[in-house]
């Protein structure tokens, strides 16, 4: 049996990853694509397109983001904080998404209880597999775990088969 480096769960010999925290096992961490992961992202010297370096996002300076979950209506602003994870609930694992989808059909719709997350990096919104079962899709593309994507305003998130309409307001 392989254990989790993370939280101790126990897989098979092969597993890929922790269906408890979605470790990537082989690593102990997040599986390496060649591009950057969150942390190099953040202090990376990459310029945003007027020149600048990128800089760690003040909470204030936030713009409000706005989830409408289609299977539901429900709509939803996320807390304005610079990384917000969306999953379900899990009290007895002390999982706590800020965005929880289990009033939405989340276990039944595939969602993982550690899906994704969304962070701002000044000027825009990230989002990224935390590798989920099911997987994330953009606009009807699978992502790559923990490979971030840019997010824009009108875009479909797809968590399992829970659909979610971004709005973000400037």
């Amino acid at each position: 049996m392989i254990e989790c480096p993370y939280c101790g769960h126990k897989h098979r010999p092969g597993t890929l990853f922790c269906s408890e925290c979605g470790l990537y096992l082989p690593t102990g961490g997040p599986l390496r694509t060649g591009l950057l992961t969150e942390d190099e992202l953040t202090t990376s010297q990459t310029k945003c397109a007027v020149g600048e370096p990128v800089k760690e996002t003040d909470e204030a300076l936030l713009v409000p983001l706005h989830i409408k979950v289609l299977p539901t209506g429900r709509q939803v602003q996320l807390p304005s904080k610079a990384e917000v994870h969306i999953g379900r609930l899990d009290i007895a694992h002390g999982i706590f998404p800020d965005l929880d989808l289990t009033p939405d059909g989340g276990l039944e719709g595939g969602v993982s209880r550690r899906h994704c997350k969304i962070h701002q990096r000044s000027p825009t919104y990230l989002v990224e597999d935390v590798g989920s079962a099911n997987g994330t899709f953009l606009n009807g593309k699978r992502l790559t775990p923990y490979l971030p994507h840019v997010l824009k305003d009108g875009d479909e998130l797809q968590l399992g088969h829970i659909k979610l309409e971004i709005t973000i307001r400037q």
